[in-house]
């Protein structure tokens, strides 16, 4: 699950000014702390273990104990993502669950299915959750992440990114073509620029596999939706309409005429960094590592996704938290407490200027007005976030994009026709979502 590993970039420098009163402490929440009749611990579980990631979580919660006297918030470390899932599931099992973890919506769904974890929407309306004002700042395809198909809300937003077109621009502007805007000019720039003689194409993608989705899988979902499609309809896969099978074939298109090449390990960010492929399609988070690919060789630009015949597509990254069931009515409300300040203005902003994320909220943008003017690519990124969605928040849908993956192999190197790799896709994909249930 190559896509679903990145994590955001260690930042190389601290940056000022995130709010008016100075980026180096994060500011009093304007909600009073929710009363308790004692000390309580909570207990979360994450998986921000290096660089600025780590430092600025525990930052976070330091400032969050000095203004909240009566929560102890205790982190529970995990190296990756990976283990971090396992050791959730480890730990319900064994009826030591934390207070909150860090999930993704996939997982969320099958919590929700075994009664793990508990549905926030007598938090988030209750007289300690969030005004009318303060929902309609959070982005929208954010705020529809963290509901799942029954209507309930069972997710509160934390670390969010999405993709965005890095490109040589160096070379875009040597051979005097077009910033792209569309998929179609992407396609004719691509082609434009590759050259058997030369070792030289448009852009290199990792199309994952059955096992994993990559980015690549990811950019061809962000396609099908440029093109007007979905990935579930009704409860059901519905990988194989008009809308994916004109996207797959996009992607088989730039594959036969050479101009979109396959590999693994983040192949778009080496290609871009060799001078061999013009773009990488990757989250932002990959920004500082495509630079240190780069070397200073040339200028890399940033660009949002391309559009489609009916407008943009993207997919959100990054999790949410939840909330675990077996935590205790005071734990509960302490936690629900801490999730709330994370996401506010000051808070969300400082976690962004520190770690590459985005901020949850469009109330924190005028905190980084200065953020922002020396790294215009994460304003890019966030204004992304208008139209940003995750994949469907459905158990085993980690699987079923897997599916997608397969798809795109046997439409290019395999050779198969799309309508036949979708097909099959779509019937895996139906299998795995029946046996997550």
């Amino acid at each position: 699950m190559l896509g679903k590993k990145i994590t955001a970039f260690v930042m190389a420098s601290t940056v000022a000014g995130v709010m008016t009163a100075g980026c180096g402490s994060v500011s009093t929440s304007s909600h009073p702390p929710a009363a308790h009749s004692g000390p309580v611990t909570i207990t979360f579980m994450e998986a921000m273990s290096s660089g600025t990631l780590k430092t600025a979580m525990q930052s976070l919660v330091s400032q969050f104990e000095k203004t909240h006297k009566n929560i102890t918030v205790d982190l529970e470390v995990e190296p990756s993502y990976g283990v971090l899932k396992t050791k959730i599931e480890a730990s319900v099992t064994a009826n030591q669950a934390p207070t909150i973890a860090q999930a993704y919506e996939d997982w969320a769904a099958g919590y929700a299915n075994s009664g793990a974890i508990v549905p926030l929407s007598a938090y988030v309306n209750g007289s300690n959750g969030i005004t009318a004002s303060e929902k309609s700042q959070i982005w929208p395809g954010v705020w529809t992440d963290q509901f799942l198909p029954d209507g309930k809300m069972w997710m509160w937003p934390f670390n969010k990114s999405d993709f965005v077109m890095f490109y040589n621009q160096t070379w875009l502007n040597r051979e005097h073509l077009p910033i792209p805007v569309t998929w179609s000019q992407f396609a004719s720039d691509a082609q434009a620029v590759t050259s058997s003689s030369a070792n030289t194409w448009g852009v290199s993608i990792d199309p994952g596999s059955s096992s994993g989705a990559a980015n690549g899988t990811y950019f061809f979902v962000a396609l099908i939706r440029a093109y007007g499609g979905h990935l579930m309809k009704n409860g059901k896969p519905t990988f194989n309409t008009p809308q994916s099978r004109a996207a797959l074939s996009y992607v088989v298109h730039m594959y036969q005429n050479g101009s979109m090449k396959f590999g693994t390990n983040y192949p778009g960010q080496t290609a871009l960094g060799a001078g061999h492929g013009l773009f990488d399609l990757s989250t932002i988070a990959s920004y500082y590592y495509n630079q240190q690919a780069i070397g200073g060789k040339f200028a890399m630009g940033v660009a949002a996704f391309p559009k489609g015949p009916v407008g943009e597509g993207n997919v959100m990254q990054g999790t949410n938290i939840v909330m675990f069931s077996s935590a205790s009515t005071r734990q509960k409300n302490a936690a629900w407490t801490f999730m709330k300040w994370l996401s506010e203005p000051a808070e969300t902003a400082y976690w962004a200027t520190h770690t590459g994320y985005l901020p949850v909220t469009r109330a924190a943008l005028p905190l980084m007005k200065t953020y922002y003017s020396t790294h215009p690519y994460q304003k890019i990124a966030a204004d992304a976030l208008v139209y940003a969605r995750s994949t469907p928040p459905v158990a085993g849908m980690e699987q079923a994009v897997g599916a997608l993956s397969n798809a795109i192999q046997a439409a290019t190197i395999a050779h198969q026709s799309v309508s036949h790799a979708l097909a099959t896709a779509e019937s895996q994909a139906i299998q795995d979502l029946s046996s997550a249930k």
